[in-house]
């Protein structure tokens, strides 16, 4: 069984892979986190890759749970594309998970979430790719990677790595944001938005050098700082990763207009905002991880102010944000007087 492991921002996994392909594995792992690689410690999560998807979920965890999540695929069957059951499922066997009914691919950044299977586990099914549990209290992890729409395993891999930290973060005092993200003047700007929004225009003009993530952004907290870090899941080239954490300055939520301009978010709103919409399997994090994820957003709130960011394609990030910059218009000046005490 080969092995990998990795510290994102704290959140220390050990990925262990089964199969005949686990060195393969392990060293694309390793070329797809060069900067996140870490020595082997007690505090590592195990998350154990296994590359077929004919492990009995029993084996995973208890038998009730295996039926649960097999009664739940049944139940939801011809809902959705990927819920078409496989035979052995049917005459309740678990040798088998699923099979996918399409074939034609699927959007990234759009995971399936099944309900908690009990109060401090869960799975997440990604598309066909992955099927991912949770455990919280040990806490551990297992993947199975499917043949489903990435022909590439290697991905689906990454992927499922993405979803670990993303659902372990709150473990480490962190969570993954629905965020672009840069590092400008020393301080970390974090630009909140869903699909459309405009995260990757704001991405591309940030540019290599500062950009930090494009989305699945990452944010901790270390003592009484809020911190932001290069994160290795961005589909845009960003600039070489170190794995530093930069210390929060400003956060916008993004809104696509005819000029560029900024608005104070009431701190009710921003609250309310981040934890329906901005915040990576929030809805599905145990009672615990949830309320500290909770305190988390509030603490950032009532400590930074908040603004909608209205832009234009043509915006210039390093002007509008930068020294001397919001000279033009009295919306940028009101910004730029508001935002100097903090």
């Amino acid at each position: 069984m080969g092995s990998t492991n990795i510290d994102i921002g704290g959140v220390k996994l050990e990925i262990k892979f089964t199969g005949k392909e686990s060195d393969r594995y392990a060293g694309a792992i390793g070329k797809i986190f060069p900067d996140y690689l870490s020595a082997e410690g007690n505090m590592n999560i195990p998350l154990v890759v296994r590359e077929r998807p004919d492990v009995p979920l029993d084996k995973l965890f208890g038998g009730g749970e295996a039926g649960a999540l097999r009664d739940y695929f049944l139940k939801i069957e011809g809902r959705f594309p990927f819920t078409e059951v496989s035979p052995g499922w049917r005459r309740r066997r678990t040798k088998t998970l699923l099979r996918s009914s399409r074939g034609n691919g699927a959007a990234l950044g759009s995971p399936s979430l099944i309900p908690l299977l009990s109060r401090d586990r869960m799975a997440v099914f990604y598309h066909n790719s992955f099927l991912l549990f949770a455990d919280y209290e040990k806490p551990k992890g297992e993947v199975l990677i499917l043949e489903g729409d990435f022909s590439d395993t290697v991905s689906s891999v990454s992927l499922a790595v993405q979803a670990a930290v993303g659902l372990f973060a709150p473990l480490y005092n962190g969570m993954m944001l629905h965020a672009c993200s840069a590092e400008i003047d020393g301080g970390g700007y974090i630009f909140f938005g869903g699909s459309g929004a405009g995260k990757s225009t704001i991405a591309d003009l940030m540019g290599r050098k500062r950009l930090l993530a494009d989305d699945g952004s990452l944010c901790f907290r270390r003592g009484k700082d809020y911190c932001t870090m290069p994160s290795p899941f961005t589909q845009v080239p960003s600039r070489e990763n170190r794995g530093e954490l930069i210390q929060a300055k400003r956060f916008f939520f993004l809104i696509k207009d005819k000029d560029n301009f900024v608005e104070e978010v009431k701190p009710g709103e921003a609250i309310l905002r981040i934890m329906h919409n901005h915040i990576h399997f929030f809805r599905y994090f145990p009672g615990k991880e949830a309320k500290e994820t909770f305190i988390s957003v509030k603490e950032i709130v009532e400590r930074f102010p908040f603004y909608n960011l209205h832009f234009t394609r043509y915006i210039n990030p390093l002007t509008f944000f930068g020294e001397g910059g919001y000279k033009r218009g009295d919306r940028r000046k009101e910004f730029m007087s508001m935002s100097d005490d903090h």
